[in-house]
């Protein structure tokens, strides 16, 4: 079916647009303009219109969760690193069921639409007993409509929790395994980290992400101890030992990329390396604040992630980023509001390697309609959405041009509060 969305408002490419039309088709935008010049091309779509006290925007794009994370929430807060991840972490989710990463997760990404994220890369950890707790969190994906990056996690570590833990050989086939069954979830390759998972595991993902045509997810230099620890260890610091492991390419999205030197910051242009940015769960975490203007100088694609899931919005996101950028450099230009709006959109979905992010033609139908009574008139569009809006200014949510979410929540989502009520009275 062919559709043509008619926006008496719209924000493309960071510019507010009047009277702005697209045509959908097959879940991809097709063409887009004025209304004036798209309607004579498009007499024989439905049509769907929204007047001006509506703004509609591109889908929001979540560069990296945990999606399990909402049941630390609370009473796993104010820890301190190590303590969060073993007695919080650690104590929850490796106890996780299929059932209960079903529901968990269908919570979380039903908290993500209702707040206009269309796209999640969901880095997964519970992988030691085989696939079936990851198509667990794939089936989710599905039933809630939210577009999936699934960034399946490779750990060896002796310290991670079992349930964590798998051989490389184990790894590497039941990644092939998953991509080959779920296509549409976007399987990619995550090695945890340099600190959970072994130079050889490191390696065999780097093979893995360029024999099969995949992106390359991993924590990276979000403490200043991992630092400290690759130095004396291995006399590198940690972008340079990827460098040195053969993980650092164009395929590689280095989550944090926080405790980084000037010289690692070139080194990632260089290689054409891409970042996520989590600045709610830094602050949470106390780890520390990326220089996402020094990357973005350099050329470095960085987009937004919620991370811990404290609270899953790219809007918080978007404003924490504009607002750590500015005090971090002393200079309230530092960072323009269409600076964050990138990073949670198109940039965003460059990170990922998504067709998605911008309201233009070869886009995927990713929009959002936002109530837009919060919007001064004198305001420019972009700076009312980084700096004030709220999540609850989302009215309704699309995928791929289909309605996923519709203003309340969904009967899905109803269930799997319910559901996740329940797992937490027996797991916290």
């Amino acid at each position: 079916m062919r559709e043509l969305i008619r926006c008496a408002r719209a924000l493309v490419g960071g510019d507010e647009r009047n009277d702005y039309a697209f045509v959908v088709e097959d879940g991809v935008i097709v063409s887009a303009g004025t209304y004036g010049a798209i309607a004579p091309h498009a007499r024989d779509c439905e049509a769907r219109a929204f007047p001006a006290d509506r703004l509609v925007v591109p889908g929001f794009v979540n560069g990296h969760s945990h999606a399990y994370q909402i049941l630390l929430r609370g009473w796993g807060d104010d820890l301190p690193f190590a303590t969060w991840r073993s007695d919080a972490l650690y104590k929850v989710v490796p106890a996780l069921t299929p059932d209960d990463v079903y529901w968990t997760f269908a919570a979380a990404f039903s908290e993500m639409l209702a707040a206009g994220i269309t796209t999640v890369a969901e880095f997964f950890y519970l992988n030691g007993a085989g696939n079936e707790r990851a198509e667990a969190a794939i089936a989710a994906a599905r039933e809630t409509g939210i577009r999936l990056v699934f960034a399946r996690t490779w750990m060896d570590a002796d310290y991670a929790p079992s349930a964590f833990r798998e051989t490389v050989d184990q790894a590497a086939s039941r990644t092939a395994e998953l991509a080959t069954r779920y296509p549409d979830a976007n399987v990619c390759v995550a090695p945890h980290s340099l600190h959970a998972a072994s130079h050889e595991m490191i390696r065999a993902a780097a093979a893995f992400a360029r024999r099969h045509d995949t992106l390359l997810h991993i924590h990276v230099a979000e403490a200043a101890y991992e630092g400290e620890e690759t130095l004396a260890k291995h006399g590198a610091t940690p972008i340079a030992l990827l460098d040195r492991l053969g993980a650092l390419d164009e395929r590689t999205v280095a989550i944090h990329a926080i405790h980084v030197t000037d010289d690692e910051k070139r080194l990632l242009a260089e290689r054409g390396a891409r970042v996520v940015h989590n600045p709610m769960t830094n602050q949470y975490l106390g780890d520390g604040t990326c220089d996402v203007v020094g990357l973005r100088a350099l050329g470095v694609r960085v987009g937004l992630g919620t991370d811990a899931d404290v609270k899953p919005s790219i809007i918080d996101e978007m404003r924490a980023a504009a607002l750590l950028q500015k005090l971090r450099a002393a200079d309230g230009a530092a960072f323009a509001a269409r600076d964050a709006f990138a990073l949670g959109t198109s940039l965003g979905a460059q990170t990922l390697g998504v067709a998605a992010g911008d309201l233009t033609a070869g886009n995927a139908a990713d929009f959002v309609v936002l109530g837009a009574g919060g919007i001064d008139p004198w305001s420019p569009a972009v700076n009312a959405l980084v700096y004030r809006a709220q999540d609850a200014w989302v009215q309704a949510t699309f995928v791929g041009g289909k309605r996923v979410y519709f203003g309340e929540p969904s009967a899905i989502a109803r269930k799997a509060r319910e559901e996740v009520a329940s797992i937490a009275r027996r797991l916290i």
